[in-house]
């Protein structure tokens, strides 16, 4: 009787392990995050820190973006110059974009970073987010039923012939989210325009120590020898009207200040003509268009680019 209870449970664990290993082995080689760099159907969900931080190895590039989405829309092939990877993605802060260049910035000639007016550090570091991961983060990714269900869904979506959600040059795919924005919709125009106002309305003057990410990596590309320009990209015409008060000047003025002792090349677009509503999607005063983006590298940063890449 023991034995063939051993027996039996033996043969429970074989299967739960076939099962497991199965799973594990579909994940892997589907890689719906291309965490691995097995994808070869398309990223069909929003996995941009992963997937991007596996094609900047791959893709062949000579200069980098980096930033929030804001940045992320600048479709990295119609920029002149250099080759660019676009390594922007939504959300990203100060700390994450430092850990981001530490990680994947290596041979590039420049490095382009975009900074929203105000922005400084994150009041809550995390860590480094893009380190090789342990042992424990792999086999709970291979081995997560939701990542079973992103793998399904990466197959149907593929071979329903839908368009991957990013490219392999770091360009996220904005047809859906463009249909959504790019229309006439009064209310949730306003709507983000009040919870901007909100936030770029109680700005005050920065301390010294609040740059303490931006300063970490000037440093570390000026030690790399890669070339940095910072942009400050443009905002939404009714907002900089809203924030051209003398009180809010002033303090824009000393940030801006701050980070030019940082870096030696800052390219200050805030309050200018880009920022004209036509160039926003009608109803995302948050997003201007990938042309406008594509306008004012090309016109402004990349110039500036070459004269600091020529210097290095």
């Amino acid at each position: 009787m023991r034995s063939s209870a051993r027996r039996q449970v033996l043969i429970l664990l074989g299967v739960a392990a076939l099962i497991a290993g199965g799973l594990a082995l579909f994940n892997f080689v589907i890689d719906p995050y291309n965490r691995y760099g097995n994808n070869r159907l398309g990223v069909y969900i929003s996995a941009e820190r992963e997937a991007k931080s596996t094609w900047v190895r791959s893709y062949p590039h000579t200069a980098l973006i980096v930033g929030n989405s804001r940045m992320g829309v600048i479709p990295p092939g119609e920029l002149e110059g250099f080759r660019f990877f676009n390594g922007a993605f939504a959300g990203a802060n100060a700390e994450e974009v430092y850990w981001f260049i530490d990680h994947f910035a290596r041979t590039q000639r420049v490095v382009v970073i975009g900074i929203d007016l105000g922005m400084q550090d994150p009041p809550a570091p995390k860590g480094d987010l893009f380190g090789p991961p342990t042992f424990g983060e792999i086999a709970h990714n291979l081995l997560n039923f939701q990542t079973v269900e992103y793998s399904i869904r990466t197959i149907t979506e593929h071979l329903a012939g839908e368009p991957s959600n990013l490219g392999r040059d770091g360009l996220a795919d904005m047809r859906g989210w463009k249909e959504m924005v790019d229309r006439e919709d009064p209310a949730h125009r306003d709507w983000l325009l009040e919870d901007m106002k909100k936030v770029w309305g109680r700005f005050q003057m920065p301390g010294e120590g609040r740059f303490y990410y931006y300063r970490k990596i000037a440093e570390l590309l000026r030690q790399r020898g890669i070339a940095a320009v910072v942009v400050v990209p443009p905002m939404h015409q009714t907002l900089a009207r809203y924030l051209d008060t003398p009180e809010l000047r002033a303090a824009f003025a000393e940030w801006l200040r701050q980070l030019q002792t940082i870096f030696p090349h800052v390219i200050d677009l805030s309050f200018s003509a880009y920022g004209a509503p036509g160039n926003y999607y009608r109803a995302d005063p948050a997003h201007f268009k990938p042309e406008v983006g594509v306008q004012f590298i090309n016109r402004e940063v990349i110039p500036v680019a070459r004269l600091a890449v020529a210097r290095h």
